[in-house]
């Protein structure tokens, strides 16, 4: 199967904003996460989310794109789509993976840039696969298995990793831990909640099951898991 790229959509202009989301529908590869047309909005959703690319326009109000990855902390691939060439110098200062130039008439440069994004991560992936993740509880440092993990819980300042056998606590942030696990394997679908998607049992409108487990799906997070799942 292929690999699938997350991204993020930042752009003000609703025109363009349409554009881009067929590209994206377009490239087949690209799961769509969130659009945004408030670049404060996808501020504060990236703080607490992780995504494999951000498509950012930069000439918006209150905040240009550049300034929006100055802001963020964990930076994703970055691929700038503006009507403007002027930016493009600063632009590359924060090792963008292309500069494109409103309007893209040639399909064959959006996808020639996404695809060196896919490229990228797959080296990546393919550097570095290890299969579980080191988590510290109490004094230990224990290693659990992606294939074991059921869920992931937010629980105040901690998070519980849910495996059949046994819920392991930890001192963490969701987000920490979301970007840790395969993203081909995991997917938020919920403020509190990560979940495996092989262990998912059946969903409802409004809710998904994993053994018998009832975890809510948020809303803002519906599109991008049913955009991961194997659905006829």
């Amino acid at each position: 199967m292929e690999s699938t790229v997350k991204c993020v959509i930042v752009e003000d202009d609703p025109v363009s904003m349409e554009v881009m989301k067929g590209l994206v529908e377009r490239a087949g590869f690209l799961k769509l996460q969130q659009a945004f047309n408030d670049p404060f909005k996808a501020v504060q959703w990236l703080a607490d989310n992780t995504t494999d690319l951000l498509l950012l326009d930069i000439e918006m109000p209150g905040i240009n794109g550049l300034e929006l990855l100055k802001s963020i902390t964990q930076k994703p691939c970055v691929i700038i789509i503006s009507s403007k060439e002027e930016y493009a110098v600063q632009a590359f200062d924060f090792d963008v993976v292309a500069y494109l130039v409103k309007p893209i008439k040639a399909y064959s440069k959006f996808l020639n840039a996404v695809s060196k994004v896919k490229d990228k991560l797959k080296t990546q992936t393919s550097t570095d696969t290890p299969d579980r993740i080191f988590v510290k509880v109490d004094s230990l440092l224990i290693g659990i298995e992606f294939n074991r993990i059921l869920w992931v819980e937010a629980f105040g300042d901690y998070v519980k990793i849910n495996t059949a056998e046994k819920v392991f606590t930890t001192y963490n942030t969701m987000k920490t831990v979301e970007g840790k696990l395969p993203r081909n394997q995991f997917t938020r679908v919920h403020r509190s909640f990560i979940v495996n998607v092989s262990k998912i049992g059946n969903i409802d409108q409004g809710t998904l099951l994993i053994g018998k487990k009832i975890i809510p799906i948020g809303n803002s997070y519906r599109e991008a898991l049913m955009n991961q799942l194997n659905t006829l």
